[in-house]
């Protein structure tokens, strides 16, 4: 093939072509004089750019300039349409996914049981590939439209190489699956993997309204518990991608994760319920009962469920305690299937971290269920963008 130097003609309108789409990616919508002045490219070099932008969908024209005399200018912004990504959270149970644009709007959204664990691990790929195949179906788009697509792991992934440990139970066994290497060769898309907790953290920075300088962590409380954190914007991943594994961490009570996971959770409640009712029965020992059901009671007012909450959340503030005394954090946000649950939470545990000398802020994640998606569309429309951006540096075309 032959390779084309710098000056080539075609290599200089790739490279005007994609200095205009940066500035309107940027900027929003601009007129061509507004481009030409920024860029200092010459207005008929930007018309000539705007013409094949238009023509390969990567620009669209929207509505007029504001300028009060002579003919108003036709405005160009980039089209977030031109492309689309894939982010999916690979949860122990749930296969949550989302297709968004190149401006993060999700597009179409799914949810899905996982693959049976008890598939081969090719079976399990094929399933994997056939659901996210169908997201494409139901979306009515190829794979030509899409641009990169980011997986979130419930376990350990090192940055460095992708290599997946400490997988949630319902998925242990699945670690050579779910490596970024393996997983790539399934898509025909840049893939990215990354931890679903460092995911989920990242979506709530995002719409914190956080300084670039601030800090937060993300404390997920559900079948199972992980933080991740978030400083100056990006993810802190640690030695090996572990930072943020909390589950062994000891509390007063025990292991961290066998304590305020929903299993530690349901036990604390059992437990109370035999020390205050014996074999007397009452609402909370029904079999069956759920830690929502539990919620609700406490919302409801129901003296013994209160007492639980209580107890719980002394557990709890001992934990975050001891974590911001260490990460002294600017914001604590609480996500997860108990985590979430702000209402019930939040007020209790600002009381009992009163005298904790370095005090986060405190809310729930606003998102519920789609915090990992949320972030691993984030990272996704982010790596297309490195993408594009690699090709326009590219001269050998």
């Amino acid at each position: 093939m032959k390779i084309q130097t710098a000056g080539t003609p075609r290599v200089m309108r790739n490279l005007n072509e994609f200095l205009i789409l940066d500035r309107m990616i940027a900027g929003g919508p601009q007129s061509r004089a507004e481009l030409s002045r920024y860029t200092g490219l010459s207005k008929p070099t930007v018309s000539s750019a705007i013409a094949h932008l238009l023509e390969r969908g990567l620009v669209r024209e929207t509505g007029s300039a504001g300028n009060v005399q002579g003919r108003k200018a036709t405005l160009v912004e980039f089209n977030p349409k031109c492309f689309y990504i894939i982010g999916a959270e690979l949860g122990g149970s749930r296969l949550r996914m989302a297709l968004a644009d190149m401006s993060g709007q999700i597009c179409h959204y799914k949810q899905l049981p996982m693959p049976e664990d008890s598939l081969t691990e090719s079976a399990f790929q094929e399933c994997l590939v056939q659901n996210i195949e169908g997201l494409l179906v139901d979306s009515g788009l190829s794979w030509e439209k899409i641009s990169a697509a980011v997986f979130g792991i419930p376990g350990v992934v090192d940055p460095a190489d992708g290599v997946v440990s400490e997988l949630v139970a319902p998925l242990q066994g699945r670690e050579a699956a779910l490596r970024m290497a393996n997983l790539a060769q399934l898509f025909p898309v840049p893939v990215m993997t990354e931890n679903d907790v460092n995911l989920a953290a990242l979506a709530e920075y995002a719409s914190s309204g956080l300084a670039a300088s601030g800090s937060l962590l993300y404390f997920s409380i559900g079948e199972g518990t992980g933080g991740g954190l978030i400083i100056h914007g990006e993810i802190y991943r640690g030695l090996g991608g572990g930072a943020g594994e909390l589950a062994n961490l000891m509390l007063s009570a025990g292991r961290l994760e066998d304590v305020l996971s929903v299993d530690g959770f349901l036990k604390l409640a059992a437990r109370m319920v035999r020390e205050h009712h014996g074999d007397a029965e009452h609402v909370l020992s029904a079999p069956g009962v759920t830690a929502e059901f539990i919620l609700d009671e406490v919302r409801r007012g129901e003296p013994l469920a209160l007492m639980i909450i209580e107890a719980y959340c002394g557990l709890l503030a001992e934990a975050l305690g001891s974590i911001c005394t260490v990460m002294a954090p600017d914001t604590v946000v609480l996500g997860g299937g108990l985590g979430s649950h702000g209402d019930v939470l939040l007020h209790r545990l600002e009381a009992k971290l009163d005298g904790l000398q370095r005090r986060p802020r405190l809310s729930a994640s606003g998102h519920r269920d789609k915090d990992v998606v949320l972030g691993a569309v984030q990272v996704a429309v982010q790596s297309a963008f490195r993408h594009m951006r690699n090709h326009r540096n590219n001269i050998s075309l």
